[in-house]
Order: C-alpha cells, then sequence, then structure tokens
C-alpha cells in the first residue's frame, strides 16, 4: 500500500503484485425488462420453425420485449432502472455529479444516451456532465472502469451508470438467429468510493479489440458512411446483422490467452473466484466457460428467462445475482464479454 499526500489530503492507492486498485463500489442497482413477455413457442410460431428450436438452439425460454406502440422503450426502461439505482443506493439524486451512458445501441444518433436520461430522470437543468461509452455488448464493464478512474482521480464522487438496450423493435424479420437471442431490458448502478473500512475494490481491467472482425457484428446505417441522402442506403442497413457462428469461433480462439494473461497480469487466483458474469450470448456460448477452468458452479447465467439483452446484459444479472443474495459485499467477481469490433473484455472486482 503506498500513501500519497496531495493537496492536504492522504490519498490511499492500493497495489497488487503492481497492479492499482481503484477503491470504487457499486453503491446500489436497479434493473427493468419490457413489459411483454414473449416464450419461445410464440416466436417459433411466427418464425414458422421446428418447436423447441430455440430453446435447443440457445437455451432461451422466453424473453421480455418493450411495449413500444404504448411509448415503453429503451429510454424509459433505463430511467426506471436508474430510479431504482438511486434508491438502492440510499442516495440524494442530487449527490450524482456524472451520469455514463453504456448502451449497446443508441438512443438516437445525437446527441448522446446520457443526456436523455439526465432530462428524463428531472436533472436537465442540473449541469451534470454526460457522455456515453459504447462498446457495444461490453459498454457496462468499459463505463465502470472509466468511472473508477474518475472516482479515483477525484474528478467525481458519484457517477450513474446506465444500460438499456430495446433491439426488438429493430430485429430483421429475415435472420431466424438474431431473432430468437434478443430481449429488451435495462439496467443501472451507482459508483462511489468505498470507505476505508470496506472491501469493495475494483482490481483490474482488460481489453482487447480485432478490427479484422467489426464486419462480423453491425448495423451499417446511422453515420456518414451510408447516410440517409445516399441512393444506395438500404433500409436494411439500418436493421442489426451478426454472423453469430463466425463470432463465436473467433472469440473462442481469442480467449485462451486472453484468460492466461488476464490472471498473470492481475495476480488473481482463478478459484478464488465466485461468479463470472459472462455476457448473455447462448446457453452454448455461455457454458464454453467451462473449457477455459471455470467451474458450472461459477458461472453466472440467466439467459433463460431474459435472452441477450445486449450492453444491458452483464449489470442485468449482476443486479439479479445482488437481489438473490448470490453474492455479498467481500466476494470477488468477473465481468466478462464480448462485442462488436470484435472486442473481449474482462473486469475483476470485489463486490
Amino acid at each position: 500500500m503506498l500513501a500519497v499526500k496531495e493537496q492536504g489530503i492522504i490519498n490511499i492507492i492500493e497495489y497488487r503484485e503492481g497492479i492499482k486498485m481503484f477503491k470504487v463500489k457499486i453503491a446500489g442497482m436497479g434493473k427493468a425488462v419490457g413489459s411483454l413477455k414473449v416464450k419461445s413457442e410464440e416466436l417459433e410460431e411466427k418464425m414458422n420453425v421446428t418447436s423447441g428450436w430455440i430453446v435447443k438452439a440457445t437455451g432461451i425460454e422466453s424473453r421480455h420485449y418493450v411495449d413500444f406502440e404504448n411509448g415503453e422503450n429503451a429510454l424509459t426502461l433505463g430511467v426506471k432502472a436508474a430510479k431504482q439505482a438511486i434508491q438502492n443506493s440510499g442516495i440524494d439524486p442530487e449527490q450524482i455529479d456524472c451520469i455514463i451512458g453504456a448502451n449497446g445501441s443508441p438512443l438516437q444518433a445525437i446527441p448522446c444516451g446520457a443526456s436523455l436520461f439526465q432530462r428524463e430522470l428531472g436533472l436537465g437543468d442540473s449541469g451534470i456532465p454526460c457522455f456515453d461509452v459504447d462498446t457495444t455488448c461490453y459498454s457496462f464493464g468499459l463505463a465502470l472502469f472509466v468511472a473508477a478512474n474518475l472516482i479515483h482521480n477525484q474528478v467525481y464522487n458519484c457517477i450513474l451508470i446506465i444500460s438499456s438496450d430495446a433491439p426488438s423493435p429493430t430485429l430483421p424479420k429475415t435472420s431466424n438467429e438474431v431473432r430468437a437471442l434478443f430481449g429488451d431490458g435495462a439496467a443501472a448502478a451507482i459508483v462511489t468510493k468505498s470507505a476505508k473500512d470496506e472491501k469493495s475494490v475494483l482490481h483490474y481491467f482488460k481489453m482487447q479489440t480485432y478490427g479484422s472482425g467489426a464486419n462480423l457484428t453491425c448495423v451499417k446505417g446511422g453515420g456518414t458512411l451510408r447516410h440517409p441522402n445516399d441512393p444506395n442506403t438500404r433500409m436494411e442497413d439500418n436493421l442489426f446483422q451478426m454472423d453469430g457462428r463466425k463470432v463465436f469461433r473467433y472469440a473462442v480462439r481469442l480467449l485462451p490467452d486472453f484468460f492466461q494473461d488476464f490472471f498473470s497480469e492481475s495476480g488473481i487466483c482463478q478459484s478464488d473466484v465466485k461468479y463470472l458474469f459472462p455476457h448473455q450470448t447462448s446457453k452454448h456460448g455461455i457454458d464454453i466457460f467451462r473449457k477455459f477452468g471455470f467451474h458450472s458452479e461459477q458461472i453466472a447465467s440467466h439467459i433463460s428467462t431474459h435472452g441477450n439483452c445486449i450492453a444491458a446484459s452483464l449489470p442485468m444479472l449482476l443486479f439479479d445475482y445482488i437481489e438473490d443474495n448470490k453474492i455479498n459485499r467481500g466476494d470477488l467477481v468477473l465481468l466478462f464479454g464480448t462485442s462488436a469490433g470484435l472486442s473481449i473484455g474482462c473486469v475483476a472486482l470485489t463486490y
């Protein structure tokens, strides 16, 4: 442990084998899902596929969709989750001094989603800084690391992170694979500094990106490369596209070295991990972690009842395990994800 005196304040910086550890904690979380529960049997009828195909292929029995026609969307879900996170953390909303949007897909092209969340939370005239962190499915993990750095460096004291995704209205009807996977949901977290006597800490963060896989998961429209005034821009360019099999094979090839380096660099012992929280891709995509040294009881999942909720998947899963008392303060957990780009990332924290 190293003590540094800055402007009369003793700032404690902890190290584990040369790795800086950020004394921050998730003070409270919230969660929301779309109000329409959709069973896989219903989807199979619409998709005209064999009964039981979705559960067999993905492990998903049901998921939630937003009631888009009645005003429910990613913005309303995110606000609902944020209000619960604020309540569960016990803070006053006026204590929030930064809002980070961590959606997998943007609410709209501009402005940043965080500013829209700020407005809908009744903080639109507060001046609270807002910005988005976007690594699609792993946006929450990266946002948590960014928040930890900002709090550690005394830029902000209380940061609200919101991940909210409602892909159901945008799923292409021509791809059964994509339609079977996704659900709508949101989660939010209040991140603050840990007290000296608290065990909560962010230990380590690692992320890698392989741009050669950028076209495997994409929405090609919405930007300047395929802008709406271009006669060559098609409606399909604004819909989600993914080659799931190629993404899976690409990621699995990278994971052995990634985890080996992660544990070596962080000094963390894999057996000390209470839970690995993987991005909820599919049951097969979650079970694969057993090949990398994780025991079945270490691998967290709720894929069967939620599906893949993009960036919201990780914090939603974490919320459920906290609510069910499956993890407690002092437990070491990993938040791991793959994302479009192609990126892989992992953050280790003591809850």
